[in-house]
């Protein structure tokens, strides 16, 4: 009888040196030194992007769903094959959306990333901009 009252605590003693070796939430990560500076320097646009010094393009202005927009492209001055945003604004200013193109050299592949949560319908006026500004 007493083994069996033993036996729970014997399994909490055993259990509680395992939770301690546990490996930290990514979450936790993000606060701490050194993972924080990394997250924010992963988080950080390239300086021709976040200053506004590119070369870029006369805006359209499109419609669709019943909505006007402003589109334009930009890249990076004197290395646009390999750095390059679309970009959509809203008429009135009130949000935008972009495509980063980023890529080593032209033998590789664009890591393309979404800025600001772009719908469907968004994303395709991002990709057709993308497509007219790199022809095949």
């Amino acid at each position: 009888m007493r083994f069996i009252h033993a036996c729970p605590v014997a399994l909490l003693l055993i259990d509680h040196p395992a939770r301690a070796t546990e490996p930290p939430q990514t979450a936790d990560l993000l606060l701490e030194a050194p993972y924080r500076r990394a997250y924010v320097v992963m988080q950080r646009f390239p300086d021709w992007v976040s200053r506004g010094q590119a070369t870029s393009t006369p805006v359209t202005q499109v419609a669709t769903g019943g909505h006007a927009y402003l589109l334009g492209h930009l890249c990076k001055p004197h290395d646009c094959g390999d750095n390059q945003l679309d970009i959509v604004f809203a008429a009135d200013g009130h949000a935008a959306w972009g495509l980063l193109h980023v890529r080593p050299d032209a033998q590789h592949p664009f890591l393309q990333s979404w800025l600001g949560n772009p719908d469907e319908e968004i994303q395709t006026l991002l990709l057709r901009n993308y497509a007219t500004h790199n022809p095949p």
